[in-house]
């Protein structure tokens, strides 16, 4: 076979593997920071600081009310968003904030970028929770915290986040809230329907296999043929 010929075929291998590799789909949605504003899903508190053990506002904002964020410096906080209490609070001005947890909010922002999921996966079952991963302090270690009035019905489709893995308890997902935004929250993986993904891989990793082993089946008769014609 001709180097030509050799290198032609090495090159339809690494065509058909990477056509058959698993192309995990990523969700396309504006940065954090676009988010203007977020609507409390439940009841919740408003702290003075970003942090469980701080001092609070109030204890008992209500459901469906909006909290304009404060995009002055970038939102970081994996627990808390910091927003303007002016309006909710009493006695407060227009310029003094607050942190709610984002495991209580959604966004709401109208003027939102459009986004759209490119779905690789459902819902397994109907009523699953969905889960917040936060940063307990005094422990230093992160915990998985279920998300009040939010289950998923089975079929729901999702965009798997950060890798599919069958043995981890927890996958980052995301998916349609209620007002159309995609938000994203943790679920435990036992409850997701993720198709093609292991398949794909092992088909790949056959295909390959398989196209290095006829290669070396043409060189080893190419080089025994070479022995023998110089014997």
């Amino acid at each position: 076979m001709s180097m030509k010929k050799i290198a032609f075929f090495c090159l339809f291998c690494m065509i058909a593997v990477l056509a058959l590799c698993p192309q995990i789909k990523l969700v396309s949605f504006a940065d954090e920071n676009d988010i203007e504003s977020v609507t409390v899903l439940t009841p919740t508190a408003i702290y003075k600081e970003a942090s469980l053990k701080s001092e609070i506002y109030i204890d008992n904002v209500a459901a469906n009310t909006i909290l304009k964020l404060d995009n002055s410096s970038p939102q970081t906080d994996e627990m808390f968003y910091k927003v303007f209490v002016f309006g909710v609070v009493e006695n407060t001005t227009q310029s003094d904030t607050g942190y709610v947890l984002k495991a209580h909010t959604l966004d709401s922002t109208i003027t939102s970028p459009s986004r759209t999921l490119d779905e690789n996966g459902k819902i397994k079952n109907d009523d699953t929770p969905v889960y917040e991963k936060i940063l307990v302090q005094s422990t230093n270690e992160y915990v998985y915290q279920k998300v009040d009035n939010i289950l998923l019905k089975k079929d729901t489709p999702i965009s798997v986040l950060d890798g599919y893995e069958k043995s981890r308890p927890y996958t980052y997902i995301a998916f349609y809230g209620e007002n159309g935004d995609i938000v994203r929250y943790y679920v435990e993986t036992k409850n997701l329907s993720v198709p093609g993904i292991n398949w794909s891989i092992i088909v790949a990793i056959s295909t390959l296999v398989t196209c290095l082993t006829i290669l070396s089946i043409i060189f080893g008769i190419k080089g025994r043929k070479k022995k023998k014609a110089n014997a």
